[in-house]
């Protein structure tokens, strides 16, 4: 199962990150910019708090399903904002339409338009490209009170799981859905528990759970953070009906990865189950880079980040 995990597009497309963030990064220089590596979004220090700063391009793929591109887009990028403990102010999109039917257009336009409703979130505007594509990119604005980081876990950290278990597979996608049948109002209540956390300073770090699946998105984690991690899969949340192999590569329209600190963590739950959210401790941060894994009485190394790198930051 971990060798499958090791192989999975959703994690091994990450590899081409470091490549270009590192020169990225190099552009910025000594400017403001809260830098990463490892973060859902950027921030920029004010007065008051961080504006924050994220974008995602929709995989080729997705198109399959124009209505849930569209939704997605805006899911995603919602998400990355939560993660770093703030709100989404609004988004932009870039779409380059070439190739793209008039019937696609109109699926992708009703799922962004349905998810902006459902998130309480302006479009502010963008860009339209008649050639390339068909390709959308969908960039988003925050504002943070405090800050959630992505690379802050420590050695000794409780490692701990956030989702929304009430939803169903999403098929043909790795995806599980808890927001089709969802009112908006109880998805965005359940996100508020994020800026609490921030708010009260409980986490280390904070990674929305990506397209990598769980364990892929502790590797990144625990890259950017440069620790390790000792992990059991009998301690994960699974649907029921729902095998290992295919919830450990699933994008959940609602899941975080939480470090934090022994002596925080009933609070951490307390704030997380309040909210109606399930709060399950799952592993812990190690010292070295290798992430360690058991499940059913065996144990085995899923990948040592040093020797095979996830993103290269």
């Amino acid at each position: 199962m971990l060798e499958d995990l090791r192989n999975y597009p959703g994690l091994t497309r990450k590899s081409v990150i470091g490549s270009w963030a590192r020169r990225f990064s190099a552009l910025s220089g000594d400017t403001v910019l809260v830098q990463g590596p490892g973060d859902d979004a950027g921030a920029i220090p004010m007065d008051d708090g961080y504006l924050l700063l994220a974008g995602e391009g929709m995989m080729s793929a997705l198109w399959r399903d124009p209505f849930f591109t569209g939704f997605g887009a805006v899911t995603v990028n919602v998400n990355d904002i939560y993660a770093m403990g703030g709100r989404p102010l609004g988004l932009v999109t870039v779409v380059f339409a070439g190739g793209l039917s008039d019937e696609e257009r109109d699926g992708f336009i009703k799922g962004m338009a349905k998810a902006l409703e459902y998130y309480g979130v302006p479009l502010l505007g963008g860009h339209t490209n008649p050639e390339g594509g068909p390709t959308v990119s969908v960039s988003i604005a925050g504002y943070a009170k405090k800050l959630m980081r992505g690379d802050g876990a420590r050695p000794g950290d409780r490692l701990v799981l956030v989702l929304d278990m009430e939803g169903e597979p999403y098929p043909p996608f790795f995806a599980w859905d808890t927001v089709f049948s969802a009112e908006g109002e109880r998805t965005v209540e359940k996100l508020e528990v994020m800026t609490r956390l921030a708010e009260r300073e409980l986490c280390h770090a904070c990674r929305d759970i990506s397209n990598p699946g769980i364990l892929g998105t502790l590797a990144m984690m625990m890259e950017a953070s440069e620790t390790g991690a000792s992990v059991d899969l009998e301690s994960v949340p699974v649907p029921a009906g729902v095998e290992m192999d295919w919830w450990l590569k699933a994008y959940p329209s609602y899941g975080f990865m939480l470090s934090v600190a022994p002596g925080d963590l009933g609070e951490v739950r307390s704030v997380v189950e309040e909210a109606g959210v399930t709060c399950a401790e799952f592993g812990e941060v190690t010292d070295g880079s290798s992430i360690e894994v058991a499940w059913k009485g065996g144990r085995s190394t899923f990948l040592d980040w040093r020797e095979t790198p996830v993103t290269g930051l």
